[in-house]
């Protein structure tokens, strides 16, 4: 039986401290060759996407600015989750800071690997239902946040369109919808 378990060979001391993440070298041996390689790995804290649908059936939206791409983008609310916040806690706060939007009824919809290729860290997918606003955003000095509603047909009709540019809010839209569909 072929062990197909890659072995951390040793970790490089952080190598930057890139405000969100921290950037390793990681050297592991490749089980189909035996050959070494070195690898940069960022790690960081776990993060949170909600949907938050309204009591109207529409859903709360973040056209959110993003440095990578310099431009906005049309996403699911949703951020890093400090270090020792619970996950749900961190949506909840997330959707408020980001959105002013709270909710009374919230739903776990699973996880996905923020990025698998090169991170250590998980976005957890939170359904949040009721949501109404109740306070004004409380942004950091590097976000801007327009937010808007959608109906959740054309939020269906924009994920199927390809529409929607992040991937995490890709996920977190499939599986509300699922959910949704199965009656919660």
């Amino acid at each position: 039986m072929k062990n197909d378990a890659w072995e951390r060979l040793r970790s490089e001391p952080e190598m930057a401290d890139l405000n969100l993440f921290k950037a390793r070298f990681d050297h592991l041996r490749n089980p189909r060759n035996g050959k070494d390689i070195r690898i940069v790995t960022l790690t960081g804290n776990d993060s949170v996407t909600v949907m938050a649908v309204t009591p109207a059936g529409n859903v709360v939206m973040a056209d959110n600015f993003r440095f990578g791409i310099m431009a906005y983008s049309l996403e699911l609310p949703g951020g890093m989750v400090d270090p020792g916040e619970d996950h749900q806690a961190a949506a909840k706060r997330e959707l408020l800071e980001e959105t002013g939007y709270s909710a009374p009824e919230w739903y776990y919809l699973g996880c996905v690997a923020a990025n698998p290729v090169f991170m250590d860290s998980y976005v957890q997918h939170y359904l949040a239902v009721g949501a109404v606003k109740s306070a004004e955003q409380s942004l950091d000095d590097g976000e801007d946040i327009r937010v808007r509603e959608l109906p959740l047909e054309q939020l269906r009709k924009m994920l199927f369109n390809g529409e929607f540019i992040h991937p995490h809010t890709e996920s977190c839209v499939l599986r509300g919808l699922g959910r949704l569909e199965k009656g919660l």
